[in-house]
């Protein structure tokens, strides 16, 4: 806490009169509206005509041009009177009373084929490279409110595997990573939650009673050290995580992985995909299970005192949500395995009383535009963002759906936390390129609304390199009020 009054202090003095009274006010009294965060990360480009930001539907024909494909499906009506949703969501539009739709996000940075930059800049909110080791979202929430419950990690990470074997991977790690901030502020990372964990269970032939005589044995060693290695802040850091990590072994964290015990049939079945592998165009990339247990723990962590959790639809390029080919029928597939889990975890913390202090967001770092080649990913410079699909002719099926990368449109899907239920903010454009028309987001001030529902003011910032690093770019950020009750 002293650190972050310190941090808070020295960034106050140097922002000098760049501070106006009104940011210094809101800077020192956020009033929060959420506890907890659930975010809900679907990498990949969702294509928002075919889900949350519906446009007539155009069904295939041969030789149609790419300017007449709008949405691949039918729209559906929802909770909510007059919103509507795309086909195949129907379990979500069953609960859209308790949600709030923005539907305008843009970016004034086109990233074209890169995936991994515009998913860099969602979760930290800054762009790549940005000079230095930028935290995610995750890791700022960590790190300025900590945990909720001592025994709880404040920053947890479902859904992506372990792994430093390729560059990619290793990217996508700094992503989601803590940045600057150290380690102490890293994603406590599970990678499958119907996997369960062996970390917090004790190595094979060992009992807890070795375990802890061990670590008795460790601080022994540590007292009868010289002055140097005891006063080494390296030392302490090493023994408080040791001390934690056997805190876990006994924590709620640990209890939370019971649910295949604690909870109903019916609620584990509503938590899984309405798809079989051997139904998917691709069946190398099936997750089953994964992705909607990951949800269902998710609660349970929160229930136990979690702070931000975040739940990935594993992200592969050409894989899930990146529709490059097949798209209409990708997003059929993709729409099955994610409706039911998402709609049972707003269900689930609406009937126990959570969803008014935990703050659950949907999103993925693009939406989708038509391709203005015959496969998408090919596109020299310039990319999709503005072509109206004239000059392309859908010859066949897999050419058929939104295929083409499109940050200039983005739509994320907000439930409880504060946010204004039954709400659909901002409007895109009816044809090619559906840019948006009417109130304008970026994603600054969208993390500064998330950090505002949480009590986190926008120009929060901790000192590195001497200087005042934000939890939004350059502190700038302003929350949507419309978006908030």
């Amino acid at each position: 806490m002293f650190l972050l009054q310190a941090s808070a202090a020295s960034a106050l003095a140097a922002l000098g009169p760049r501070a106006s009274a009104a940011q210094q006010a809101e800077r020192q009294a956020v009033a929060a509206k959420a506890d907890s965060v659930i975010f809900i990360w679907l990498p990949g480009g969702i294509a928002q005509q075919d889900t949350f930001d519906p446009k007539p539907f155009t069904p295939f024909v041969p030789g149609m041009k790419g300017s007449d494909v709008l949405a691949t499906c039918e729209s559906i009506p929802t909770a909510v009177a007059g919103l509507r949703i795309g086909a195949g969501l129907e379990n979500l539009a069953s609960v859209m009373h308790h949600g709030t739709v923005l539907r305008s996000l843009t970016s004034a940075t086109k990233f074209g084929a890169v995936h991994l930059k515009a998913q860099y800049y969602m979760l930290t909110g800054h762009l790549f490279p940005a000079g230095l080791k930028a935290p995610s979202m995750g890791a700022a929430v960590a790190r300025t409110l900590g945990p909720r419950d001592p025994l709880v990690p404040p920053y947890i990470y479902i859904g992506r595997d372990i792994d430093t074997s390729d560059t990619e991977k290793q990217f996508i790690a700094e992503a989601i990573g803590p940045g600057f901030y150290g380690t102490e502020f890293a994603p406590f990372m599970i990678p499958d939650a119907t996997a369960g964990l062996a970390t917090l269970e004790a190595a094979a032939g060992m009992t807890i009673e070795q375990v802890d005589r061990r670590l008795a044995l460790l601080k022994k060693l540590h007292e009868i050290a010289g002055s140097r290695l005891q006063e080494a802040p390296q030392a302490e850091r090493f023994l408080k995580t040791m001390d934690a990590a056997r805190a876990m072994m006994d924590s709620p964290v640990k209890r939370a992985f019971n649910y295949v015990k604690d909870e109903s049939a019916k609620t584990i079945a509503a938590y899984e995909p309405q798809i079989a592998p051997e139904e998917l165009l691709d069946q190398k990339y099936f997750f089953g299970r994964r992705f909607g247990h990951g949800l269902l723990l998710a609660r349970r962590l929160v229930e136990s005192g979690a702070r931000f959790v975040q739940v990935e639809y594993q992200y592969a390029a050409f894989k899930g949500f990146d529709t490059h080919e097949d798209g209409q029928r990708r997003m059929v597939e993709m729409k099955k395995q994610i409706d039911g889990p998402i709609a049972q975890l707003i269900r689930d913390l609406a009937d126990r009383g959570l969803l008014e202090r935990t703050l659950v967001v949907v999103a993925s770092e693009f939406g989708r535009t038509v391709a203005n080649q015959p496969k998408a990913g090919v596109e020299p410079d310039g990319f999709a963002e503005m072509q109206n699909g004239d000059e392309l002719v859908i010859e066949e099926q897999k050419m058929y759906g939104l295929h083409g990368h499109f940050s200039s449109a983005n739509t994320l899907l907000f439930f409880g936390g504060g946010f204004k239920p039954g709400l659909v903010y901002g409007k895109t454009a009816e044809r090619h390129p559906m840019v948006p028309v009417e109130s304008p987001v970026t994603l600054e001030d969208t993390h500064a609304t998330i950090y505002r529902a949480l009590g986190i003011a926008p120009d929060t910032a901790y000192v590195t390199e001497g200087r005042p690093f934000y939890v939004t770019k350059d502190g700038r950020g302003r929350a949507i009020e419309a978006l908030l009750g």
